[in-house]
């Protein structure tokens, strides 16, 4: 099942293939239109993490003990409080590592989504929350169950992800992952941990006053491999079922991290309608792009048959398909087909872009 999502992944952009021809292999790296859903995912992240409800949270600037600094001061010396940041760590490694990640993604043998990928340079999203010691035990549990409710919010599958028991670590620090499970074995996704940070802060830096009390902030820290998140998203939205008997690929990606939001699907019946719609789409995709939605009109749309273009946009997990008939130059009627269930409803060309902006607002 594995190699049937990175095929599929491939053909339609969101991976490639690397061959190193000195070692005689291949490895995959993020492609074209894998690069908006992880721009897509990146996004969605940021908006969680640094406009959550309960903390004031702000992007580290590269220097996390100035961030630090200016952050107490920012809060009045307040808790809690949290620093994120996307950090990228460039590694090295040797020809037999290489072989080594190679060999577990080919053969499936104890697949890490990061075994597949390139492994010069790893990319993690950080969220570091200082919070007083009388509520980080309640926060802790919280913020786990805050998490995993965000993973399950873009999943086509939400039962699959769950969080594992707390292991005990260095220095009374506990240790939570979420995991997210597939035929071929279990993921860790984000590991958050209570009670130990990567950060060198000194424990004056750590010291706030509460009732006065001098108290040492504790934190609570979450990690998660951009790595991970964008595999995990292509792996979790494929889904492949019967149709007619005939096998129908697609990605079920949640509308918020589709890289393209519509795609226009045209069908004349012939030379001078296709023509005229064709006309007709472009004028729609531009006023969709204008009213800042992703959309998708390609060269195809008017050359290949109805269903060819549904399996390409399928494929591609764009969430709507605006089809244009010939009936449409009459009555000014498009069809809105839904990629979850192929339903097609009627909707006036006047009113399509305030009707599919309402769609895409909600979660």
């Amino acid at each position: 099942m594995l190699h049937k999502i990175l095929n599929l992944a491939t053909s339609n952009g969101f991976v490639k293939r690397t061959v190193l021809a000195h070692l005689n292999m291949s490895q995959y790296e993020i492609g074209p239109i894998g690069e908006i859903l992880r721009h897509n995912l990146m996004t969605e992240w940021y908006y969680n993490i640094v406009f959550n409800k309960d903390v004031t949270v702000i992007m580290n600037n590269g220097d996390f003990t100035g961030t630090y600094e200016y952050l107490k001061a920012f809060c009045s010396d307040r808790l809690p409080f949290g620093i994120a940041d996307i950090k990228k760590l460039k590694k090295s490694y040797s020809t037999d590592e290489i072989i080594e990640h190679y060999k577990k993604g080919r053969d499936n043998r104890n697949t890490s989504f990061k075994d597949l990928m390139r492994h010069e340079e790893d990319s993690l999203c950080n969220c570091t929350i200082f919070v007083p010691p009388s509520n980080s035990t309640r926060f802790f549990h919280q913020w786990q169950q805050q998490r995993r409710m965000w993973w399950r919010k873009f999943s086509a599958g939400p039962g699959r992800y769950s969080l594992t028991d707390i292991k005990k670590g260095d220095n009374n620090s506990q240790r939570v992952e979420i995991i997210v499970k597939y035929p071929w074995g279990s993921e860790s996704l984000e590991t958050i941990t209570l009670g130990s940070h990567d950060r060198k802060l000194t424990n004056a830096q750590l010291e706030f006053q509460e009732n006065k009390k001098t108290i040492h902030a504790h934190a609570i820290v979450s990690q998660i491999n951009l790595t991970s998140m964008f595999m995990n998203s292509i792996c979790d939205a494929f889904d492949e079922t019967l149709v007619v008997n005939k096998a129908r690929k697609l990605l079920r990606l949640h509308k918020k991290l589709a890289p393209f939001k519509i795609s226009l699907a045209v069908s004349g019946a012939d030379q001078s309608s296709t023509a005229e719609l064709s006309d007709l789409a472009v004028y729609i995709c531009r006023q969709l792009r204008t009213n800042h939605v992703s959309t998708l009109l390609l060269p195809s749309s008017n050359q290949l048959k109805l269903d060819a273009q549904f399996k390409q946009y399928d494929e591609l997990g764009v969430p709507y398909t605006i089809l244009l008939s010939d009936s449409t130059l009459k009555d000014g009627i498009v069809f809105l087909r839904n990629r979850e269930t192929t339903l097609k409803e009627q909707v006036h060309v006047s009113q399509l872009v305030t009707y599919i902006d309402q769609l895409l607002k909600n979660y």
